[in-house]
Formats: structure tokens, sequence, C-alpha cells
């Protein structure tokens, strides 16, 4: 672990961009005083020493049953592999001297140089390489010469000889040859005599004669080395250099095989930094010259070109010169028949040099064709054949759709060995466009042939082949990053794949054949590997996840790799077991991208991806929950426990290692989709044959030294799994819980831990505090009395907080997000003990105080911190906060942070996904960084519910600074709906709005209304253009904020101020769009109320009516859909707009022509039973309200069809009126039938000529409710309810103006003309008894006087007199306290009398009423109308609320006085009509 410290250390120190970059230099400079090459020299010197491992007897019996031997050896062989790994950094980066050298060599070799181990001798090679300082030569072996004196071993004699004798005392071996050669080259660079020369050719000699530079190949190649990035990297650097100067030096045939030069170049170039300084140098230069030499052989040597090329391919930059240099090939070698050649061409006058008279076909397809009198060289001659160079411009690319047209025709077997041989050489050009495909998508313009001739070609391939199956492979790869519809299209055609209409039972397919019959029985699966990396690509591919079609066919693959392949990867046999990881990891990979995907179309609700979640709900989830892939999964997860039984290499170890650390990706979001109660949650907590259930196995993955990721994605699947509510962590783990909490605590508090491992644990807190209150009372470890104990996690919690300004983000963050959970589930203890900590809400606010600077960079730590912080102080401000929580929002308020905040929210929120994020963000930042725009809406919650409880629990009285915030949040709200096409903007805009929605709730003193009521009408403009579904959780509380608006301003100020915000035609239009529109419940029935508001505010003078005229049919259509389907809230708002627009002519004109008397005739209002839902109540109660407003707007043209209603809902009316014989419970609807009674009688002639059997019982309602609401007035309490007496009395106001409607004109009468309506008979009855209650009859004379004692009566009760001299406990009169009341008695009263007298004078005229009966009514009429206009003025004479009267009057001239009053006139015209009847 310490090698491997400072090997990273050594790695990064120099880079500049490391967040430690100071501390690291400063670090490496300070250990590099006391010698680090000679420490690690010195080290290994031990190791190599036979006493340096001593076995004793115990060591015996502690490893009883292994070879101590061969685990020493391992230990030993890992000790010197780190050591060599160690130095080889460390000399690349401080050169050596002479004499460190010189040890350097004397140590290696020796027993290293000589070891079996490649990755040991190997090392050992680059060591040796990189002291020799080759780039000196390089660079002034062609340039200047006398500069090479200056090299470091040259310019000191001895220990170059010492050096030399070294290197020549060496055996001769593969492993020494590269460093003969190397050596020769050094010396021949420096040598001064041609003795030194020619002992330089000697070595080279030497070196070829062991096999020259092809055996540093496998050192090259090892997977052990390969599994070291930096180690790699440096190799691959060293051996450039040294084949650099080599080539520079020598001609290339001077180093034997060209091949194994080639292979070796080609493995060199795989480092990107070096194809790109290759291209940058000369290609007659260096290594540059083997690549034009593999051209002019090619193709009759094949493999140098393409394997460079391959390596080549491996960036933009080296690809796009790779295409122009594959584009421009000049020389054509191949091999001819000998007399084809001497019958073809003649001799030049040049030596070798040949010509042809005639075109020659350069390959048996004909395509390349050589125009006659073209040049070839003659380059070697056999028995048979020849070797000829063709001078002849051709690209790599052509050749190919050559090579694959030759294939394509093919007609004989595909096993011939010419057909195999063709087809190997194509596969290795495929290869080559495989790779540079990927990197630059341009070059697929020149193979529009390629693919159809690669699906061809795979039609007549045999599944059990090596060579066809190879092509396939590498066919499918190039397939993977080609533009998605040409590769997909091409391989559904010969039916390599499953695709939508198939079912996958019964499939057989050819990817199904090359499995059985080749993959499984050889144990090598190519074509399974790259058909993942196409599953793999075409997830992460954007276009193609667009494709509902091809994405939904690409899961059904998955499904059948997961069937068929994943299930069964145990039981198989592989080749390699790299193999079996990679495989694994792949399936694994493309597992999570796709329930990743499926999750967020879950989350988005996407409709057209239902069939692809509809798929991989049936189909690939419940596999993964219980079938037979979720055994896999965790089969797989039990990989690292074997390891430690297992001696294999730590390549193999950290493969291992990132296969399961993918697995418990997997799983955790397997979790998170899986349903209660499935497979998958059951198997987490049953414990295995050992005892051991998953669970405790991840657990005690938490622990994995071996690999810092398997130990991060073991804590968070821990923490997905806590989430759970079927497992309980503490019997899952058993009595492992408790040590698992104390290493966790541990690693909490060490300072060396790793950060993302103390955040994951962090957050597994987190989590635990929501669902596991046992695991959290064992890590929180509260004792009595609120105080932490030892063993507490609040410990470290308090000290990152203290320290949090200095401490990475991601780790800052998970503690915040821990103490929002503390607090929003109400840990008591432990909030108790941390506000009781010293300066806790100091150090936790302190965020809160510092600005973000947003011009530069911004992460979404920064802002999820103080979103936590400010959930945390709302939730204690709610839950009744201490001094110290109040104290801080007074200084936040102080220092300007509430407007602070606000201001940055309204700056960011239309451009989030344009703040600069900060580009150092490593992979595991990824598992803990939530998206900048999901932090966003994280802060955007947290602020609104501190606003809302600072501003209104709190009651806070600062006015400015709450309309200063509403305009601020007003301003966001339009900023966010400028980007309404996302998920998350659309939930921070419904933040927004409902924010002011309860601001303008809350407080009215906005001082710029018509802004804010044109910014709400943009926000609802917007978002009703917004394509998205979620859209209506914007404009719900938008309205709302709109409607508060409109309620919150004064009746005066309301109309002006809709007039200055100059939106009122765009918002009734708006409002309509809503209404007719297929919107929630809510919505409609806001909108509804909010264009109700809009019309009572601009009455007739805005042109509103024009827009509104068009969707009045449909209102009406669309309340009877919602009665119907007993939607009754937006029944009711439709129902209010009606009411609303019948106060208008032009709005009642088009509800009637709407025909909306079939529904207030006919719709189902009421059960016939009268107990009522209140929804129901409050319809029907609209309904009469309707009918009553349209016939009072449109009068005689709407008569007919309120007498309608009122004869078809004649049944209901008797019903109610027959209530209140026993009880006033309905008064409220028996005091709308009134008003709808008294609106309909000035249309007599309409009545009798509709429903003349209906105005019959009318006179029998009057005659019988007005005894029982008389008795009802003189029965009246101090417990009976002012609004019932209201209700009541407003009933008999209503009656009493229908009598008078119906009686004739006193005027009339009096001039003795009568009209028509008024010829039909008296409407009293001669009787001045009062009738028992409850019987039905006309109403008579007595009736009206007994209801006219009773509002005497009443009115004394509710408008008393004032005594002589007033008391303190009656000074004050309650005269004020009912005006309505008292309005309604004296009119009703009024009407009651000049009915009392038109009725008495008609009957007094009437020539037809017997003389008896006219002085019976004369006498009694008389006589009871004087007394109740007496006691009218006794009540106002003795200090009612009217004006006082002088009190020394008689009683004749004080009433007559009285009487002059000028609201009391009426009554003057009952004194003198008494007066007339008595003296009559």
């Amino acid at each position: 672990s310490g090698l491997n410290c400072l090997s990273h250390v050594l790695s990064h120190y120099k880079n500049e961009d490391h967040p430690l970059f100071d501390g690291l230099k400063k670090e490496i400079e300070e250990m590099n005083k006391s010698g680090i090459r000679d420490s690690i020299l010195d080290q290994i010197k031990n190791i190599l020493s036979p006493d340096y491992f001593h076995i004793t007897a115990e060591d015996e019996n502690m490893l009883s049953g292994h070879n101590i031997k061969a685990i020493f050896k391992a230990q030993l062989k890992n000790e010197i592999i780190a050591l060599l790994r160690t130095l080889l950094i460390y000399n690349h980066h401080f050169p050596h001297s002479a004499d460190s050298y010189l040890s350097q060599c004397r140590l290696l070799f020796g027993q290293l140089l000589s070891s079996t181990c490649t990755m040991v001798s190997g090392l050992c090679v680059m060591l040796t390489f990189d002291g020799l300082d080759m780039e000196h030569i390089f660079e002034h072996f062609e340039k200047d010469r006398e500069a090479l004196d200056s090299h470091y071993l040259g310019s000191n004699n001895e220990v170059y000889e010492k050096v030399n004798d070294l290197f020549s005392t060496l055996p001769c071996n593969s492993t020494n040859a590269p460093l003969f050669i190397s050596w020769a080259v050094l010396r021949y660079a420096l040598a001064t005599t041609n003795k030194e020369q020619a002992h330089s050719r000697y070595l080279g000699q030497q070196g070829l004669k062991g096999g020259g530079v092809g055996s540093l190949l496998g050192y090259l190649q090892s997977p052990a080395l390969q599994s070291c990035s930096v180690t790699l990297q440096l190799s691959r650097i060293t051996v450039y250099k040294v084949l650099a100067t080599t080539l520079t030096i020598f001609h290339e045939d001077t180093l034997g095989d060209a091949t194994s030069l080639a292979k070796v170049i080609s493995e060199v170039l795989k480092e990107e930094l070096l194809s790109l300084e290759f291209w940058d140098a000369c290609a007659e230069k260096g290594v540059g010259v083997v690549l034009s030499s593999a051209a002019s052989t090619f193709p009759y040597s094949y493999t140098p070109l393409t394997s460079i090329c391959y390596s080549l391919a491996k960036n933009t930059a080296s690809c796009e010169k790779l295409v122009q240099f594959a584009s421009s090939l000049s020389l054509f070698t191949s091999e001819i028949p000998k007399n084809v050649f001497t019958s073809t061409v003649v001799e030049t006058d040049e030596d070798w040099l040949y010509t042809n008279p005639t075109p020659f076909a350069l390959t048996p397809g004909g395509e390349f064709i050589a125009k006659a009198n073209s040049q070839c060289n003659l380059r070697e001659t056999r028995p048979n054949t020849v070797v000829v160079q063709w001078l002849y411009d051709y690209s790599l690319f052509s050749y190919l759709d050559n090579e694959l047209a030759f294939l394509s025709k093919w007609s004989g077997t595909t096993t011939d060995q010419h057909f195999c041989w063709k087809l190997t050489r194509s596969t290795e050009i495929l290869k080559i466009v495989y790779k540079l495909t990927k990197h630059y998508p341009d070059v697929f313009e020149v193979l529009s042939k390629t693919v159809n001739l690669i699906t061809t070609i795979i039609t007549k391939l045999r599944t059990d082949t090596h060579t066809h199956v190879e092509f396939t492979a590498v066919a499918l790869k190039l397939i993977s990053v080609i533009p998605y519809q040409t590769g997909w299209t091409a391989l559904y055609k010969i039916n390599f794949l499953p695709r939508s209409d198939n079912t996958l039972t019964n499939w057989e397919g050819l990817y199904t054949e090359i499995l059985n019959f080749y993959e499984r029985p050889n144990t090598l699966f190519p074509v399974t590997i790259a058909l993942l990396k196409l599953l793999k690509r075409a997830c992460q591919d954007p276009e193609f996840v667009k494709n509902d079609q091809y994405l939904t066919e690409g899961v059904l693959i998955l499904q059948y790799v997961l069937r068929d392949v994943f299930c069964g990867i145990q039981k198989w046999r592989f080749e390699n077991a790299l193999v079996k990881l990679k495989m694994c990891k792949s399936i694994l990979v493309v597992i999570f991208k796709v329930l990743k995907l499926y999750n967020e179309c879950q989350e988005e609700r996407q409709e057209s991806k239902q069939q692809l979640l509809t798929l991989i709900e049936e189909h690939m989830l419940p596999g993964l929950h219980t079938g037979a892939a979720h055994h896999t999964l965790l089969n797989i997860v039990s990989w690292c426990c074997a390891l430690d039984n297992l001696n294999v290499e730590d390549y193999v170890q950290r493969k291992v290692c990132s296969v399961v650390s993918h697995t418990l990706t997997v799983l955790s979001l397997v979790i998170k989709l899986s349903p209660p109660g499935s497979g998958l949650e059951q198997a987490l907590v049953v414990s295995t044959g050992e005892n051991v259930n998953i669970t405790s196995q991840i657990a005690s993955y938490t622990y994995q030294n071996k690999s810092v990721k398997v130990s991060l994605h073991a804590t968070r699947l821990l923490t997905d799994i806590s989430t759970t509510n079927a497992v309980s962590l503490y019997s899952a783990l058993g009595s492992s819980t408790v040590p698992l909490s104390l290493a966790f605590v541990n690693r909490l508090t060490s300072r060396s831990q790793d950060v993302y491992i103390k955040s994951s644990i962090l957050d597994f807190i987190s989590a635990a505090v929501e669902t596991q209150p046992s695991v959290t009372e064992l890590f929180m470890s509260i004792e009595k009395g609120g105080v932490l104990g030892e063993n507490s996690c609040l410990h470290p919690v308090l000290d990152y907080i203290k320290r949090s300004t200095t401490l990475p983000l991601v780790l800052v963050c998970s503690v915040y997000r821990l103490l929002y959970k503390i607090w929003h589930y109400r840990h008591t203890a432990a909030i108790t003990a941390l506000k009781n900590t010293k300066n806790f809400w100091e150090n936790l606010c302190k965020h809160c105080f510092e600005e973000i600077d947003l011009d530069k960079t911004i992460s979404s730590y920064q802002l999820l911190i103080r979103a936590y912080t400010f959930h945390i102080l709302a939730n204690d401000i709610f839950y009744k906060s201490c001094d110290a929580t109040s104290n801080m929002v007074t200084q936040l308020q102080e220092r300007d942070c509430f407007l602070y905040w606000t201001k940055v929210l309204k700056r960011i929120c239309s451009s989030v996904e344009d703040i600069p994020v900060s580009h150092t963000v490593v992979s595991e930042d990824l598992l803990f960084m939530l998206p900048l725009s999901e932090a966003y809406l994280s802060f955007v919650r947290a602020w609104r519910s501190f606003l809302v409880v600072t501003l209104v629990v709190r009651e806070n009285n600062d006015d400015k600074l709450k309309d200063q915030i509403t305009f601020h949040i007003a301003g966001a709200l339009y900023n966010q709906t400028a980007k309404l096409d996302k998920r998350v903007t659309l939930k921070a805009s419904a933040e927004f709005a409902s924010l002011l929605t309860i601001l303008l709730k809350r407080h009215k003193s906005s001082s710029d209304q018509p802004v804010l009521i044109k910014v709400c009408v943009q926000v609802l403009e917007t978002a009703s253009k917004s394509p998205h579904d979620l859209n209506q959780i914007v404009i719900i509380p938008v309205l709302a904020s709109l409607l508060n608006v409109l309620q919150g301003l004064d009746p005066q100020s309301k109309k002006q101020v809709l007039k200055d915000s100059g939106s009122t035609n765009e918002l009734v239009m708006l409002l309509c769009n809503q209404i007719t529109s297929v919107n929630p419940n809510q919505l409609i029935a806001l909108s509804c109320a909010t264009l109700s508001q809009v019309i009572e505010t601009v009455g007739s003078e805005e042109n509103w009516f024009t827009t509104i005229k068009a969707i009045i049919p449909g209102l009406v259509r669309l309340t009877e859909e919602n009665i119907l389907n007993s939607t009754h809230e937006v029944s009711e708002a439709l129902l209010s707009l009606m009411l609303c627009l019948t106060n208008y002519r032009e709005g009642a004109a088009a509800l009637q022509w709407s025909n909306i008397q079939r529904l207030l005739c006919f719709a189902q209002f009421y059960s016939d039973k009268l107990e009522n839902t209140t929804q129901l109540q409050r319809l029907w109660f609209l309904v009469i309200q309707i009918v009553i407003n349209m016939l009072q707007t449109l009068e005689m043209k709407f008569s007919e069809d309120a007498i309608l209603f009122a004869s078809i809902r004649h049944d209901r009316f008797m019903s109610i009126i027959g209530s209140i014989r026993t009880d006033f419970s309905h008064v409220a609807e028996a005091e709308l039938f009134s008003r709808l009674l008294y609106s309909t009688a000035s249309y007599l002639d309409t009545w009798h000529l509709k429903a003349a059997h209906c105005l019959s019982d009318v006179g029998t309602i009057l005659g019988t409710t007005i005894p029982i609401i008389t008795q009802y007035l003189m029965t009246t309490s101090a417990t009976t309810k002012d609004e019932e007496i209201s209700k009541v009395l407003a009933m008999l106001c209503n009656f009493s103006a229908m009598l008078r409607i119906m009686t004739p004109g006193i005027l009339d009468l009096m001039k003795e003309k009568l009209s028509e309506k008024y010829t039909r008979g008296p409407l009293l009855a001669l009787s001045f008894t009062t009738p028992p209650l409850g019987s039905e009859g006309p109403p008579s004379y007595g009736i009206l006087t007994g209801c006219m004692r009773g509002l005497l009566i009443l009115l004394q009760k509710i408008d008393p007199c004032r005594a002589n001299t007033p008391t303190k406990s009656d000074s004050s009169s309650k005269t004020d306290d009912f005006p309505g009341q008292k309005s309604q008695i004296m009119f009703a009263l009024e009407n009651i009398l000049y009915v009392l007298i038109s009725q008495a004078q008609q009957m007094i005229m009437d020539n037809n009423v017997n003389p008896a009966e006219i002085y019976h009514l004369r006498r009694e009429l008389g006589m009871e109308l004087k007394s109740i206009l007496e006691g009218v003025n006794r009540h106002h004479r003795r200090g009612g609320s009217s004006p006082r009267l002088d009190r020394t009057l008689s009683s004749s001239s004080s009433m007559a006085n009285m009487l002059e009053q000028s609201h009391l006139g009426f009554f003057k015209l009952g004194y003198n009509f008494v007066n007339n009847l008595l003296q009559t």
C-alpha cells in the first residue's frame, strides 16, 4: 500500500490541475532529498537476500495446510514488482547520474533479469532502457553530433566502460536481446574509433541472434502490465524512444524480422500520446520508416501495415491523419506466377524495373487494373512465382471493398483454404475500419458498399469455424459504430437479431447458432462480446434511444442475452477467466443503462415509450427480481469472498473487483425498482448454507481493501437496502451490526480515509434515519441526558461542520444531508444533543452567508449544502424554534440574505443548464452528485419552505421585504418559464408559482399589481404552449396567484389595475382555452373562478364577450358531462361561471341560445329525499340563481323558460315548502324558491298560459307559509341563528313583494283603471282570524295582519328602545348590529300594508260585493291596521333607531308627525287609509 501510494504521488505531483498539487510537489522534494532511488534499490537487495524471510514453526502452525513457500514466493514477487514499478516512475521524473545507473544495472543484471516472471524481467529491461537516455541520442545524432559528447554516460568514461562490461557479460537469450541492441545503438552513436563501432556491431549481432526486439512483445502484451496503466504508459514510451533512435541510426532490415518489429511498434503506438507524436515526426525518420516500408510491401506482406494502422487508429486527430495516409497508397505488391509475369511485362533499361504493354489485373476480381505502360519492380524471385511491386494509386478502403466483393461472389465452399485466407485478411482491415469509424465517423462516407457486402458474406459463413466467427465478430463491432439505422437494418435482413414481432421462446437466429455451435463448445465468445458492445453503444446513442422501435428491439435482445447468456455464464467453460469477467461486466453495464433509461422514462411519463416500459416490466424486471438472473447477480456478489481463498494475480483481482462493483451498482438500481415483497428482497435476508445472508456478505465488502470501489458500492447498496421496508438491517446483519457501526465511525474519524467512502457512510446513516430506527440508535449512540456517546457518529459530523470550508464539497454535502434527515424525521434526542453543542448554529449556517460566484463555476454541492441548511432552519422554526435559531434568521434578514438568495434564484432559474460547471469531476462524484438542475430544484424547494415559514408562519412584519421578495419570485417564475421543455425546470416553476400563491394570499400590500398580473398572464401563456404533460403543475398555482391578486384588490381599484396590466383579452383567451381543453378538474375549476373574477372586475367595458361567446355551448355540454360523471367540483365552478355570465345581457342570451334550459330543467341536482350532500345542494342553489338572474336580465324573453323550470321543479319546491312546517333546516332553498316566485310574479299571463295548475298552488304556498313564518318570527330567541332569521325574513320579503306585484296598484285603483290581469278576483280571503299552523288555503287579511304583528314584535327585539337614563350596560344600542334585518322587516311591513290597502280598496270598489262584507272589512281591517300602525309609532317614538320624536304631542298628532319621516312615508298613506276606513 505504501509503494502504491508513492507511485500515485510520483505520477501526479507534476500535474498542476491536481487539487493537492502544491502539497504533493513539496512532499516529493522533501523525500527526494533522502534518496528515494537508493532506498528502493536497498530494499530490492534485502528481498533478494536468502535471509529476508525466515519461516518459524509458529508460522507453519498458523498456515498449516498451505504451501508456505509458494505463499512467500508470491509475496516476494509482488513486492519486487511494486518496487520496480515505483523505481520506473521515479526514474522517469528524476534522471540518473552515471554512478546511480551503474548501481542499478549491477542489481538488475542478475537474478532479476533472468527471472521467469515476465513482469519482473520486463521491468528490468524498461529500467535499463530508461537509463540510456535515448532521447538525447535521437535529438542530436543527425543535427549536432558534437552534442552527443554531453551524454551523461559518455562523458564519464570509467562508468561507461563498467556498464559496457556488464552488458557484454549478459548471456545471449531472448530477454537480453533488446538490451544488446539498445546498448549497441548507444555505443555506435558515442563511438569515436572503428574498434568501438565494431564492438557495437558485435553487440547488435548478439541481439539479433537472441531474437531482436520481438521479445519485448511478450512483456508489452502481458495482462499484468495491461492492468497497470501508469507502468504500461511509461513502458511504451521507453520502448518507443529506443526504437525511434535505433531506426534513425540503423536500417530496419538490420533489426531482424520485419513482422516482429512491426508488431512491437504497433503495440507501442497503442499509447495515445505516441500516436500523435508519430504523425508529428517525419515518416522517413524513426518509427515512421517502418510504416512506409510496410505500405510499400502491402498487400503481399499484410500484417505489418494492418497491425500498425490498427494501433494508430486511436483518436480523432490520429484517425484523420491515418485516413489521409490510407487513401493515398502508391505501391501495390503482389505475388504472381512466373509465367504470367514473363508474358505480361517487359524489361526496361533500368535494372529490376519493368513495364506492362497492356493493362494488367492486379487482383482476381479485376477491379484493380494497372494501366498500360505502368512501372513495376521485381522484389523477389521464387521457383514458380515472383513478388512484384507496382506503381499503382489506390486506397486501403477500396482494397477492402474489392476483397469483400470477391468473398461475396464466392461460389465454392466457404471452408476452402483460399476463401478463409481472404476472409482473414479482410478481417484485419475491418478491425482498422472499426477503429477509424469509432473515432472518426466521417470515414463512413467512403464505406457505402461495405455494410451490404459484410452482411452478404455473413450469410455464407459457417457458424462453427473460427475464421468465419472472427469475421462476424469484427463486422458486428463495425456495425456498432456506424449509424444505427444502417447497421441494425442490415442485421435484421439476415435474421441475426430478434425483432419485436418475434417471440423469444422459439426464436432461432444466426447468433443463436454461433453461440450454441461455436462459442460454447470452443469456450470462445467473440461474437457475444461484440454483440454486447453493440448494445452498450446503442444505449449510449441519444438518437437510438429516441427511436422507440429500435430501442424496444434492443431491449428484446438484452432479454435474450439475460436468459440464454447471463443466467448460464456460471456453468460455461472459458478459455480465459478474463473473458468471463469481460462478458459479465459488459452485460451488467447494458443492464444498468437499460434500467436507468427505464427509470427516467417512468419519471418523465413518456407515453411514446409505453411499449418499451411494458416490455421491461413484463419480461426483464421479473427475471431480475425473482428469476434466474437475480440468482446470477447474487452469485457474482460472492466472488470477492472467493478471492481470499485463491492465489490469483493482482490484475485478475482488480478485474473481479470491477465486475463485483458493477454488480453492486445494478443491484442498487434493481432494489429501487423492485416491488414490495419481491424475491430479491427476500433473498437479501435469507441465510446461505454457511449461515451468512447476502446482506451480511455485502456489509463485509465495506471493509474491502482490494478495491475502494467495491467498498464504496457495497456501502451504497446497503443504503438502498436500508430504504426497503421489507428488510430490517439490524436483524439481517445480526451480530455484525455493532462491529459495522464501529468500523463506519472509525472511518469517519480517520483523516486518511477515502472521502467518497466517508460520503457513502454518511448517506447510509441518512437512509437509516429514515427507515431503520434500531440502526439509527446504534449509530447516534446518545446516552442519558442528551450526551453523545463515545462511539457516536455525530462526533465526526460536528467536526466536519466546523471544518466545512476546508473539506471537499462532496463530504460536506453528505454531512448536511444527514443533518437534514435528522431534523426532517424528528430524531429528537439527536436534535437536542446537536443544538446543545457550542456554536452549532453558527457553524451550520455559515455557508448561507457566503456568496456564490455565478460567473465562474458552480457545482451541485454548493446549492445542495445551502438547500439542506434552509430546510433545517425552516423545520426548526416550524417546531417552536429556540432563541439561537431565531437569532440566526434575524441575522440572515439583517445581512440581506433573504433578498440575495431570492435574486440568485431569479438570475439562474432560466439558465441553470448553461451555468459553468466545474470540470474537476471524477467518476466517483457521479455517484453522489445530482445533476445541477436537480440540485437547483432542491434549492428552490428549500428556499420556498424557508420563506413560507419565516415570512408567513412566523408572521414577519416587514412588508417592504415581503413586497421585494414577492416581485423577485414573480420575476424568477417569468424567467423560469423560458425553459419549460424539461421536467426539472417545470417542477421548479411549479415551486415558484406555489410560493407566489402563498405570499399573495397572506400579503395584500403589494404595490405594483399590474406587473404581477402581466407576469402571471405571460407565464400562463408560455406554460400552456409547453408540450410537457406536467405543465398543469405550473398553470394551477399561477392561476391561484392571479386569483389572489384580483381578490386582494379594493373593488374601486380592481378595474383600473386590470386595465393597467393590458392583459385582459389575453387572459380571457387563455382561461377559455384551459376550460375547454382536456385538463384536470382542479385546473378547470380554478380557470372558471378566475374568469368569473375577471368578468366581474371589467364588467361590460372590455370586449371580452367576443372571446367567451365561442365557448359557451361547450360550457353547457361540459357541465352536463360533469354532472353525469358526478364531478361536482367542476360542475360547481362551471355553474358559477354561468351565473356570472347571466349578469350581462349578451352572456345570458348566449346561454339561452346554447339550450341551457335542458340542463336547468332536466339535470339531476337532488335526490328524491330532501337530505342532499352539500355539493349537490350548492349545485342546485346555483341552478336556481341562474334562472333568477337570466329572468332578471332577459326579462320577457326568458319568462316562459323560467316558468317552465318552476313547473318542472314544482314537486321539489312543494316538498321544501312542506318541510318548513316542521323545521327550518331547508330555509336556504326555500328562500331561493321564494326569490324565484317573486321574479316570475310579473309574468302572470305566462303563468296562466303555461302553468296554470302551478299558479293555484302559489296561493296555497303563500297562505300556508306566511303563518308559519309569522309564528317563527314571534318565537325567535337569543339562541336563534342570525343567518337563519335573515333567510326567513328574506323569504317573507320575497313573498310580500310577490303579493304586491300581483295585487292592483293603489294609484290605478284610485283612478279606477284596472288592467285585465287584476280582474280575476281578490287575492285575499275575507277572514280576520289566524288559521291553524299547517292548514292549507289562500292568504287572508287575518294572515297578513298577523304577519305584520309578528314583524313588529321581531323589530322590537332586534331594535330595542333607548332608556331615558342610559346605564353602562345598555348605553350601546343593538341598532348597528342588525341593519340588514331591520331593512328586511320594514320592507316586508310596507309590502304587506300595500297589499292590504290594495285588496281592501279593490273589494270596496267592487259593486258585486255584499255591503255587509264591506262594512265588516272596514271595521275589522281598520282596527287591526290602526293597532299595528300605533305599535310602529310607539316603537319609534320611544327611542328606536329612527330619529327622536317630540314626546309632547298628542297621540294622533304624534303619529302624523312621526309618519312625516322620509323612510316611513308610506305608513302615512296607511294611516290616512285607516282613518278613511274608520270614518266611512
